[in-house]
């Protein structure tokens, strides 16, 4: 039994690819809304553009004479990704996923409006594009695609938080798992292609089979509740990730307002013994003493941290972090050398700022704490503007360290409180790769270095 392809016209075939392409394209851009990489209208030229391509190359190779070879098919799934990178800009496991979630589900649609055609209209369905079967395929999208929106991409969008997660890649916290997840979608097409083009009989065959359908149907069955569980297994990553960041900048607050508390309570200790300091001083001056005196300016000065700065940029919430730093090393016997240009309006996120120089700081003085020798921190914070225009942040910190650093498989710094790879580094690499930049992480001859640049990418 062969395909009688001289049976149906061309708009039929073009009536298919259309069915086959245009619906899905719109799901998908739904499903992106937000990360679109142009306008609206540019977006929606490049679908027009991308629709119409595949509208032209169905009949092309319906009419040619190896119209079952699985290279066109392979051809059209290279049409839908270079137009989703083309379009869309996020991660690229993210789009190559959503990519193969499409086409499998897609097949589904093919493959059960053309088995009903044959249980329907068994003549009519060798004609494999007659307008009959573009009649079950509007029925099958009608009834698959809100089905695919509601268990899959209804929450496919879901915004993602601006700290990394544990293994620290990708642009989002999702990132290192998208590089991975689009795998399993890949597995289901490898099946699919399979199916579809092993033994003797056509596509068309293959796919008025009742049995094949119903196992494709099967498969495809496991596969939307294997992709749901997936959005929902990111989804509630991100929310958890969420969390710790909202933490991190809740315990940031509780450091300086313990600071201040601790402040006012130095304040009130020292109006109490500001008069023994001030009869002391009389004393030191009957007697003539300039050593004595001397001795008791250095003492007040410790005792009353007067020696430590109060403003170190114009920054009010990097002047925080850095104030209540600067008094953990005081504390802690800690050098600490802050070069800090940071202005009061920057480009970056308050709470962004805040879990950067956070992170980084409270790593800096716990690695510092377990040095025997000379401890020190040194940072340098600068606001410039790069040739182009676009105003860039770059922060540099050096620290000592006395335990050597720990790298995972993955090349992630395992915590040294906690089991499991360390939160700190991959919120701030996160959080560099937000703003269009980029970190590194060094460490040779017990100093630990953590580069940190970042663009206003709004204005590039």
């Amino acid at each position: 039994m062969t395909d009688r392809i001289t049976d149906f016209t061309v708009w039929e075939t073009v009536l298919h690819a259309f069915l086959n392409s245009f619906p899905y394209m719109v799901l998908a851009l739904y499903a992106f809304r937000g990360h679109w990489r142009f306008s609206k209208r540019i977006t929606l030229l490049f679908l027009a553009a991308a629709a119409i391509l595949q509208m032209i190359l169905v009949p092309l190779n319906l009419f040619s004479d190896n119209a079952d070879n699985p290279l066109f098919d392979i051809l059209l799934s290279v049409i839908h990704v270079a137009f989703f990178f083309t379009v869309v800009k996020d991660h690229i496991g993210k789009l190559i996923f959503s990519v193969l979630v499409i086409t499998n589900l897609g097949t589904l649609v093919v493959v059960c409006a053309k088995c009903l055609e044959g249980i329907f209209y068994p003549e009519l369905a060798l004609l494999k594009y007659h307008y009959t079967y573009q009649i079950f395929t509007v029925l099958m999208l009608v009834t698959i695609i809100p089905v695919m929106y509601l268990l899959i991409f209804k929450e496919f969008s879901f915004p993602e938080i601006d700290t990394s997660d544990n293994a620290g890649n990708g642009k989002r916290v999702s990132g290192y798992m998208w590089s991975y997840l689009w795998i399993i979608p890949a597995v289901f097409y490898l099946i699919w292609m399979y199916i579809s083009y092993s033994g003797d009989l056509s596509r068309t065959e293959n796919r008025m089979n009742p049995v094949g359908a119903l196992f494709l149907v099967i498969i495809d069955a496991g596969s939307i509740l294997i992709y749901r569980l997936i959005i929902r297994m990111v989804k509630l990553h991100e929310k958890n990730m969420t969390l710790l960041a909202e933490n991190h900048v809740l315990s940031i607050q509780r450091l300086q307002y313990d600071s201040l508390n601790e402040r006012l309570e130095n304040m009130r200790r020292t109006r109490h013994d500001l008069r023994h300091y001030t009869a002391l001083l009389q004393q030191i001056r009957d007697s003539g003493d300039l050593t004595a005196l001397d001795d008791l300016i250095q003492m007040y000065t410790e005792k009353n941290l007067l020696n430590q700065p109060l403003i170190c940029c114009e920054n009010e919430t990097v002047n925080v972090i850095l104030a209540l730093y600067s008094e953990t090393a005081h504390n802690s016997d800690i050098s600490l050398s802050i070069k800090a240009n940071v202005p009061k309006d920057v480009f970056v996120d308050t709470k962004d700022l805040s879990v950067l120089f956070g992170n980084i700081l409270e790593n800096a003085a716990d690695a510092c704490k377990e040095v025997t020798g000379e401890r020190f921190i040194d940072l340098n914070a600068s606001y410039s503007t790069t040739a182009g225009g676009t105003p860039s942040l770059t922060l540099i910190v050096k620290n000592s360290y006395n335990t050597e650093p720990s790298v995972s498989e993955s090349g992630i710094f395992r915590s040294t409180k906690h089991a499991g790879d360390g939160i700190g580094t991959g919120s701030i690499r996160s959080i560099a790769e937000k703003y269009s930049g980029a970190c590194t992480f060094s460490h040779e001859d017990g100093i630990f270095t953590v580069s940190i640049i970042m663009y206003d990418s709004s204005n590039a």
